[in-house]
C-alpha cells in the first residue's frame, strides 16, 4: 500500500501513450496507452485486422502480433504491401515466383514487429510467446496485438464465459508487461454494415475491462471508427458519429484524409526510430 504522493516514485512509463499514428484519431482524443487493454470491435470483414496491422507497423514500438486468424503468407503479403506501396495482388504473385527477396528486404524495415501464429492459444500458450519475446530481446513488448478474442481457447463452460475469462487474461498481461494489449473482437451484426455499432453491440458484452473500445466499419475506400469507450478522452457509447481514415483497397493501408486547399496538408504522423536490429 502506498500513500498517494508515493505513487509518483515508480516507473511511470508503463502508462504512457504509444506514438501517434493517425491525426484523425488524435483529433477524436483517441490514444493507445501501455498497461491497458484496447479493443477494436467490428463485424467480420469490417477492417479490424487492416487497422491493427497498419497501426502496428507505423507505431514503430516493440510489438508482438499474435495472429489466430490470418496465415503467415497473408500477413507477409499485407505487411510487404504496406511497406512498399505495391498492391497485395502484385506482392502475392511475386512471393509465389521470383520476387521474394525484394519483399524480404522490405519486411526488414519493420524489424520492430514480430509474429506468433497461434490457432487456438490458451493462457499458457500466450504466456509462452510473451516470455519468449522478453527472453530474446530483454524487454517485454510495448504493444501486443491479439487477432482475435473469439479464437482464444478457454476451458470455461460456454462461449460467453470463455470470452469473459480471456478478457481478464488480456487485462492481466497488460498490467504485468506494461504493454498495450490491442485485442480484436466482433460485434453483433446489424443492418448498418458500413458504420460503427454502439458499445451494446460488442459480442458477449465484454466491455468492462478495456480502457479503450473502438467500434469500426469500412467501405471500399474508407475506414470508420468511433470510441464507444474511452477512459482517457472523449467517448461516444452509441457511435452516433464517427471519424474516418482513407483506405487504400490495393494495399489495405490507412492514412489520414488530406484536407483540401486552403487548409494545407495533414500533419505527418511520427514514426519513431526503435529497432530490434542487432
Amino acid at each position: 500500500m502506498l500513500s498517494l504522493h508515493r505513487s509518483l516514485d515508480g516507473d511511470l512509463s508503463a502508462g504512457e501513450a504509444l506514438p501517434a499514428v493517425y491525426q484523425a484519431l488524435e483529433d477524436h482524443d483517441i490514444r493507445f496507452h501501455r498497461s491497458t487493454v484496447a479493443m477494436t470491435a467490428g463485424r467480420p470483414g469490417g477492417g479490424k485486422s487492416i487497422f491493427a496491422l497498419d497501426h502496428a507497423i507505423k507505431a514503430r514500438v516493440p510489438t508482438l502480433y499474435i495472429s489466430c486468424d490470418m496465415s503467415r503468407f497473408q500477413l507477409a503479403a499485407r505487411a510487404a504491401a504496406a511497406l512498399t506501396g505495391d498492391s497485395i495482388a502484385h506482392v502475392k504473385e511475386a512471393l509465389s515466383s521470383d520476387g521474394r527477396e525484394k519483399y524480404r528486404a522490405a519486411l526488414k524495415g519493420a524489424d520492430h514487429l514480430f509474429l506468433a501464429l497461434e490457432k487456438r492459444p490458451d493462457m499458457a500458450a500466450l504466456e509462452d510467446v510473451l516470455n519468449a519475446f522478453h527472453e530474446r530481446w530483454g524487454i517485454p513488448p510495448y504493444l501486443v496485438v491479439v487477432d482475435n478474442l473469439i479464437n482464444l481457447y478457454s476451458d470455461a463452460g460456454d462461449e460467453w464465459a470463455g470470452l469473459r475469462e480471456m478478457s481478464h487474461v488480456m487485462d492481466y498481461f497488460a498490467h504485468e508487461l506494461g504493454a498495450c494489449v490491442h485485442v480484436l473482437h466482433h460485434i453483433n451484426l446489424s443492418d448498418s454494415l458500413d458504420r460503427p455499432g454502439g458499445m451494446n453491440a460488442v459480442k458477449g458484452k465484454v466491455v468492462e475491462l478495456p480502457s479503450l473500445i473502438l467500434s469500426v466499419a469500412k467501405t471500399d475506400e474508407e475506414f470508420r471508427f468511433a470510441a464507444v469507450k474511452n477512459r482517457e478522452g472523449r467517448e461516444d457509447p452509441m457511435a452516433q458519429s464517427y471519424g474516418r481514415l482513407r483506405l487504400d483497397p490495393q494495399t489495405l493501408t490507412l492514412s489520414d484524409l488530406t484536407p483540401q486547399w486552403p487548409y494545407g496538408p495533414a500533419p505527418n504522423a511520427p514514426t519513431g526510430n526503435w529497432s530490434l536490429a542487432a
